[in-house]
């Protein structure tokens, strides 16, 4: 609600009105009259715009209201109150300030946030749906809350901070919840032309609620790198996983579960019929285990990198790996195998078709299985695949591959061109020297893209959507990987050494499983590290970046500023993890870890940042500087050495799981 509805005024939008008489509670003494001007306030200043177009430029503690029309504010320090009504306005918030309050109204509003708290409002409660109210909201620093009820297109972004989302009434937006265990509300939605409201948690252990009263359609969620926790709607939503420590709850509708089979994860489906997707899934490498992933709908579990727990899962898409995978008694379950040789298990009720590969299937109905199964000469050749469900699938060949990977967005196709001989299969079709693959806008559920052996190029360039999630993995060999500006998950194989992956924009996990050398480019990144005597060298670049050694079989010892991780017991018999002076933050593993921040350095951004997890840890943040240390497990059983100015969080606080 406008700041002035609450002194009974009722304005509604379009309405000339005369000044009131407080703005926030406050007695208004400038008002500032004429069009396309600028005008500076004095300190406490308590103003009301009557013109249009006009600049404001606010001082300490300022108060600033507005008639219709467009206006830009640049609020003053402290902590300031700005409501620019309806109209195309533009509100900054001085990064020295805290505690403010900014009300865009309706029109489609862009309000920057400050480096303190905010509390950021792009439309009224009553604002309608559909377009015309469309918002761009950006946090900045400290904990932020923001909220919009109206209007498509909307966009928030959190960046630093523990932050609070809210986008419900008849609002679709995509919220970003950037750096920070952020809390992102949402009742769902679709506009007109199809596009889902969209959740993105990003770096952080993060909840992510679209189950909020009074649900506006589907939704689009992905945790990101984190140990999160989804809620789904009542509708048939979009959730995709990737790493970390997941609890997914998809409600009522027939939800699509996305995974990489990486991570720890629990996966509630809901009423309806509901499918998990291991058409992402790279092979584990581990002794013993198949490339694929094992599914037993029976036993309600799953083994891909990692064990889910399944329940009230209806359906599997299999990996394009060898995959075995069981139906359910007394369900009748849809499997398809995808690519590779699989091996389905399923019921008279069930509908199996194996796909492409040598297959064997028993069950029901049964496709592309057994002595029908159309066979897979993919050796030699780098395979392309599409299918309804909007997952592209490159498969390179078991030699060196040039892969190159670009998005149409007039013609809704990915484009895909690849240096030696191609297969394409699914809805895929040569197109000259490229393959092209049409895929739906609204249904972009991401890309897998496998190098196999040999020294492989991979490149994702910069057409592709910022919101897709991709999962790369270049295999054996010496590979050269660059990222996009898509949120990658990028890996090799062992057999390795000599790779390098570059992350490129946006925000991208980069695994370091050999002596590979990684960059994470501009945005915050997160490398991961399981063993940290491999010899791999990880440089942040631009925004916040962070080492994450979870998974770690012995506790770890690593040092911000002595650059390195090595096993906390022994050491390294030979190379030790390089990192990057650019590098801001540590997390440990399970085990006991000893994390060190050392000397600041003119590379990083913000603050060092170290994070515990399990074990009883030591931290060593003793520099001078303000640090950031969450212990996690045991609590004050940690050692911690810190400054008076350090932020120390005994246990897990916001980052809790």
């Amino acid at each position: 609600m406008l700041a002035f509805v609450a002194l009974g005024l009722m304005i509604l939008p379009g309405q000339a009105r005369s000044a009131p008489s407080k703005c926030f509670g406050k007695k208004v003494n400038t008002v500032i009259k004429g069009n396309n001007k600028k005008v500076e306030l004095d300190f406490k200043d308590v103003a009301w715009i009557a013109g249009n177009k006009v600049t404001v430029v606010g001082k300490p503690y300022s108060r600033i209201c507005a008639d219709d029309g467009r206006q830009i504010v640049f609020a003053g320090k402290g902590t300031s109150f700005t409501d620019t009504g309806s109209g195309d306005d533009r509100i900054v918030l001085h990064p020295k300030s805290n505690n403010n309050k900014a009300y865009g109204g309706l029109g489609d509003d862009e309000i920057i946030g400050s480096n303190g708290h905010d509390f950021i409002y792009g439309s009224p409660v009553n604002a309608a749906a559909g377009p015309g109210d469309s918002d761009r909201m950006v946090g900045g620093g400290g904990n932020d809350q923001m909220y919009d009820y109206g209007g498509t297109a909307n966009r928030m972004y959190g960046q630093n901070g523990s932050d609070k989302f809210y986008s419900l009434g008849r609002a679709v937006s995509e919220l970003h919840g950037g750096n920070g265990s952020d809390f992102l509300y949402s009742n769902g939605g679709r506009t007109a032309d199809g596009v889902l409201e969209k959740l993105f948690g990003e770096q952080g252990n993060d909840r992510l609620f679209a189950n909020q009263p009074g649900s506006f359609g589907p939704a689009y969620l992905d945790g990101g790198e984190g140990d999160d926790q989804v809620h789904g709607t009542s509708q048939g939503d979009t959730i995709i996983n990737n790493s970390g420590i997941k609890k997914f709850w998809g409600y009522g509708g027939d939800d699509l579960f996305v995974t990489s089979g990486r991570g720890q994860g629990t996966f509630e489906g809901g009423d309806g019929r509901d499918t998990i997707s291991f058409a992402a899934h790279t092979p584990s490498e581990r002794p013993g285990s198949i490339s694929g992933v094992k599914v037993d709908l029976e036993e309600g579990t799953s083994l891909g990198f990692s064990g889910y727990d399944l329940n009230g899962i209806e359906n599997v898409i299999g990996s394009a790996f060898d995959d075995e995978i069981v139906g359910a008694q007394g369900v009748a379950n849809e499997i398809e195998g995808g690519l590779g040789d699989d091996v389905i298990e399923g019921q008279d009720t069930d509908t199996v078709d194996g796909g492409l590969g040598e297959n064997e299937c028993s069950g029901g109905q049964l496709i592309n299985c057994n002595q029908d199964s159309p066979g897979n000469s993919r050796v030699s050749q780098t395979q392309v695949d599409i299918t309804d469900g909007g997952l592209l699938i490159v498969m390179g060949s078991e030699s060196a591959d040039g892969i190159s990977i670009g998005y149409s967005g007039s013609t809704g196709n990915f484009m895909v061109d690849v240096s030696g001989d191609s297969l394409p299969s699914g809805l895929c079709d040569d197109v000259g020297q490229e393959i092209s693959c049409p895929v739906d806008p609204n249904n972009l559920n991401g890309m897998l893209v496998y190098g196999d052996d040999g020294n492989d190029t991979i490149d994702l360039e910069s057409s592709l959507p910022r919101t897709m999630t991709t999962t790369v993995n270049g295999g054996a060999g010496a590979n050269l990987i660059n990222g996009g500006p898509s949120k990658d998950f990028i890996s090799t194989a062992p057999g390795s050494a000599g790779s390098t992956i570059n992350g490129g924009v946006g925000l991208d996990v980069l695994y370091a499983v050999d002596q590979v050398s990684i960059n994470g480019g501009a945005d915050t990144d997160v490398f991961r590290v399981v063993d940290p005597c491999l010899g791999a060298t990880l440089r942040g670049g631009n925004g916040t970046d962070g080492v994450v050694f979870a998974g770690a079989e012995r506790g770890v010892k690593a040092s911000l500023a002595g650059g390195y991780a090595e096993w906390r017991d022994g050491g390294c018999g030979g190379s030790r993890t390089a990192i990057g002076k650019d590098i801001e933050k540590l997390e440990g593993s399970e085990m006991n870890d000893w994390l060190i921040v050392g000397r600041r350095s003119s590379a990083q951004q913000g603050r060092s940042v170290l994070f515990g997890r399990g074990g009883i840890d030591t931290f060593d943040a003793r520099n001078g500087s303000a640090d950031t240390i969450t212990t996690g497990a045991g609590g004050r059983k940690n050692k911690v050495i810190a400054d008076k100015i350090d932020k120390i969080t005994w246990g897990y606080g916001l980052a809790g799981y």
